[in-house]
């Protein structure tokens, strides 16, 4: 098959009526991408724009009687027939076979386009070879309807961008899915509407004792004496913001008549079309294990000592008016301070946020929010509370703490907290490696393409409301394929860090840089003034990445192609992204080694 250029004009057959023809021309300038099948079996006409996405000849399409583009079927939308081609059409299908498909039922599904890259698709992908771009398989989408006479119409829309999107966005759940399905925690996603559990990790909804969408399994039941409370809980998540935190503690009764505690944290995701909170995602523990131990506490003052004194989990007790009077020895080790330090001490100093006179307002919420969980102990709206507090030891180390906070009774009978001080470093540590991990590049260390986009709507956001100027810049190395080629990808991998370092080192305060693909780099640059303020930016990356760069075998002097643009919160990320993209191409076609503006 042959691509050449094709004409502005609708290719029909010689003699075609004035007003077809008007209508082709139409067509044609609208874009279409349109052919219409003769019943005979053969294409009877084209429009321009389906020979620009099929990379035909306009010419010779007419009386064709093979549809020699039509790939594989990657993807498929709606059709009907087997499961491997919906419609029974396998590649290159005849002229005959799709009329006699359509003849059953509109077609509709995606294909890959054979062995055809248009001259006008640009590539971000450079090829060793001149004038041969290279990239990922183009889909389109194939929508073929019967017609009166017996024929056809085929219509055509390029949809490999959603294509790839939507690769790229099952990778991403089936990585999600991996992390959530190794949490020790049940993670569930509720129907607020319908109060059913849609999904949880651990494969039902037996643990939080409500009712699963498809279960073939007899859930737990909520306890009679805590439906209430998780009604409760359920209507506040149904009144929430999105982001909301909204906790429940209730006990759940298996079939064998045996009682759990469950302890839920749950957040709304998104609203309906009438801004009713419709999902709702959280994460479900079971305290079983530690309610049954402090209820055994409480009940025997012999037992709670001797379990409080050998216990592995740091605790202490404290009074309502707040000064500490009994601590552990796991406590002691783990804060790295004696006895005679802890006991007497106000609670206070250990347990919750600081917030001093400076504190943020983001500190002054955690405070009063942690008075109020002291005061729904006592009051006995809640049973157990908890909290995250970080502790700078005495030896330097920064340790994280989970502290789980009871009422309980003193030695001497009055009310009194109980809180167990477990050491969470690793797992916090590990979360945030996973954060970390899922934002960054793991090469150059740079922010990848997600982070990236955010900080970029981050960027425009303040740019909005303060005024000034946010720029983009794009950044694709020049001829980096033939370093791979020539000194190996160790090599390469070299350069691309190397390369990392030195936008590092360019960048101002609040400006990030980013790795998005093979050799593309993208920065972000806020309170840019104006062209001039662009130009110097743009002029010392250019000057900052060519230097010469040793990889061992031989020393390297890389160039880039840099396209940059600025707006001043009138344009949206995806705007201002193909913005710097379409202008680092005008730098490529200047000969590479340069920068042009949008």
């Amino acid at each position: 098959m042959t691509t050449t250029t094709t004409s502005s004009s609708t290719h029909a057959p010689p003699g075609a009526p004035a007003a077809a023809a008007g209508w082709h021309k139409a067509l044609d300038l609208a874009g279409v991408a349109l052919a219409v099948l003769h019943p005979a079996g053969h294409v009877a006409a084209v429009t321009a724009a389906y020979c620009r996405l099929t990379g035909l000849d306009a010419a010779r399409v007419p009386g064709t009687v093979v549809l020699d583009w039509w790939g594989t079927t990657p993807d498929v939308t709606t059709g009907h027939g087997d499961a491997t081609h919906p419609t029974g059409l396998g590649p290159a299908p005849s002229v005959s076979a799709v009329l006699a498909a359509a003849a059953a039922g509109d077609v509709h599904l995606d294909v890959e386009l054979r062995g055809v890259t248009p001259p006008h698709q640009e590539s971000h992908q450079e090829s060793h070879e001149e004038g041969h771009p290279v990239g990922p398989p183009r889909v389109l989408n194939v929508q073929v309807t019967a017609s009166a006479d017996g024929g056809a119409v085929v219509l055509l829309r390029d949809v490999t961008a959603q294509h790839a999107e939507r690769t790229s966005l099952r990778t991403r759940l089936a990585q999600q899915e991996a992390v959530m399905s190794a949490s020790p925690d049940t993670i569930y996603r509720l129907h607020l509407g319908t109060g059913h559990v849609e999904w949880t990790n651990s494969g039902g909804a037996c643990l939080l004792g409500l009712p699963a969408v498809d279960d073939l399994v007899a859930p737990d039941l909520v306890h009679p004496d805590d439906v209430p409370g998780v009604q409760r809980a359920v209507e506040t998540l149904c009144a929430a913001a999105p982001g909301e935190i909204v906790e429940c503690t209730y006990r759940v009764v298996d079939t064998w008549g045996e009682e759990r505690w469950v302890h839920t944290r749950s957040t709304v995701t998104d609203l309906d079309a009438a801004g009713r909170a419709l999902h709702a995602v959280g994460i479900a523990q079971d305290l079983t294990e530690t309610i049954t131990t402090m209820d055994a506490l409480a009940g025997s003052e012999r037992r709670f000592h001797e379990v409080f004194a050998r216990g592995p989990v740091g605790m202490l007790i404290f009074g309502l008016e707040g000064w500490v009077s009994e601590v552990n020895d796991a406590l002691c080790t783990l804060l790295e301070r004696d006895t005679a330090e802890l006991v007497g001490a106000a609670a206070a100093e250990l347990l919750e946020p600081a917030a001093g006179e400076r504190a943020s307002a983001e500190e002054r919420d955690e405070l009063a929010q942690a008075h109020a969980q002291l005061q729904a102990l006592v009051d006995g709206s809640a049973e157990v509370a908890h909290r995250e507090r970080r502790f700078d030891l005495p030896s330097g180390r920064t340790v994280w703490a989970q502290v789980t906070l009871s009422l309980t009774s003193s030695s001497t009978g009055e009310p009194a907290f109980l809180a167990f001080v477990e050491d969470v470093t690793a797992r916090k540590r590990e979360a945030e490696q996973l954060e970390h991990a899922a934002l960054h590049d793991p090469l150059t260390g740079l922010p990848n393409r997600a982070k990236a986009e955010d900080q970029l709507s981050t960027a425009l956001a303040r740019t909005q409301r303060r005024g000034g100027g946010c720029a983009v810049l794009f950044v694709d190395l020049d001829h980096f394929k033939d370093v791979n080629d020539t000194l190996g990808h160790a090599a390469g991998d070299h350069l691309l860090r190397d390369v990392a370092d030195r936008l590092r080192g360019l960048l101002r305060t609040g400006d990030m840089a980013a790795r998005i693909g093979g050799d593309e780099f993208v920065l972000v640059c806020e309170d840019v003034a104006d062209a001039q303020a662009l130009s110097a930016i743009a002029e010392r990356v250019c000057e900052r990445i060519t230097i010469p760069v040793d990889l061992g075998a031989r020393t390297v002097t890389v160039t880039a192609s840099v396209g940059a643009a600025r707006t001043d919160g009138s344009l949206g990320p995806d705007e201002l992204l193909r913005a710097a993209d379409r202008a680092m191409y005008r730098a490529k076609a200047a000969g590479r080694a340069c920068w042009r503006a949008a």
